[in-house]
């Protein structure tokens, strides 16, 4: 046992040596601010907020209480927003995008994790961007959508919504080569929703994604790396993920889950699951 955690240890520090490395030949440092709220224990998603300026939504995954965390983009803890009569059975990604109701934004969160592709069907949980962020807060306002994958069920931690079709995009997590589903807009919240597969990728362990509020790019992030593929303007994100992306610089994190663009587009943050004792840290990544 101390042979096998010896060398999870050593194999941490030489994937950090590369990660630096690649940071230190590409000139590109990430600011870290350490975040020190208990209550962000096993991030796995982060989103940024379209209305509120320089504030990020997280948060946990399995089993975690159902709530949103908010913080501020220096890892400060500002506020909660508790999702009455909702079960976190496996949440594993948080999103920021349009939805039914114009120019209003909303929050989505995936409980799509489902590490042995058990269970019959996942949701997409939706709600309002809130007005004010401070404090506690609890919503009833849940709109509630259940969905299946057209060819089975599957484990996924990464989700976006398509700024201009409203469109929700997941995309698996432990293929060789994972597989990109679309939940194509408007989706039911009182019926059965089917996740249709529009493409495979050539990656493997899918952690996070999300893309540009500029609608100009989209971040896919697996545990080691972290891929960039451009989108033009008359883009379909299926022809934009057919693309060659762009391998941008990363610190490799304890147990990096999650990543998303700033409300600006013009960086990127980072965030992992906490490690024992070890500090936690925000990293935010300039272009």
């Amino acid at each position: 046992m101390k042979n096998i955690k010896l060398l999870k240890v050593l194999a941490f520090i030489v994937l950090m040596a590369v990660g630096l490395g690649f940071l230190a030949s590409s000139a590109t440092v990430p600011r870290a601010d350490l975040v020190e709220a208990e209550q962000l224990n096993e991030i796995s998603g982060i989103a940024a907020s379209r209305i509120h300026k320089d504030i990020l939504y997280a948060q946990n995954d399995s089993g975690g209480d159902s709530a949103v965390y908010i913080l501020n983009t220096k890892g400060k803890l500002e506020g909660t927003l508790r999702l009455s009569e909702i079960r976190n059975r496996d949440w594993e990604d948080i999103a920021v995008g349009p939805g039914p109701e114009k120019n209003r934004s909303y929050i989505y969160l995936g409980e799509i994790g489902d590490n042995a592709a058990r269970y019959e069907s996942a949701f997409i949980y939706r709600i309002a961007e809130p007005d004010s962020i401070r404090g506690e807060r609890f919503t009833s306002k849940v709109d509630k959508l259940e969905f299946v994958y057209a060819d089975g069920a599957r484990d996924a931690e990464a989700l976006l919504v398509e700024p201009r079709t409203k469109d929700i995009v997941i995309i698996s997590k432990r293929e060789e080569q994972v597989g990109v589903y679309v939940l194509s807009y408007p989706q039911s919240t009182r019926e059965l929703n089917t996740a249709k597969k529009v493409l495979s990728l050539p990656l493997s362990w899918v952690t996070a994604a999300d893309i540009s509020p500029r609608r100009d790019a989209i971040l896919i992030k697996t545990y080691t790396s972290v891929y960039s593929y451009k989108v033009k303007k008359k883009d379909s994100l299926v022809k934009a993920l057919t693309r060659k992306p762009k391998i941008l610089p990363y610190i490799i994190e304890p147990q990096g889950e999650a990543i998303c663009f700033s409300s600006d587009g013009g960086s990127r943050f980072t965030l992992s699951e906490r490690s024992g004792d070890s500090p936690l840290y925000l990293y935010q990544y300039r272009k």
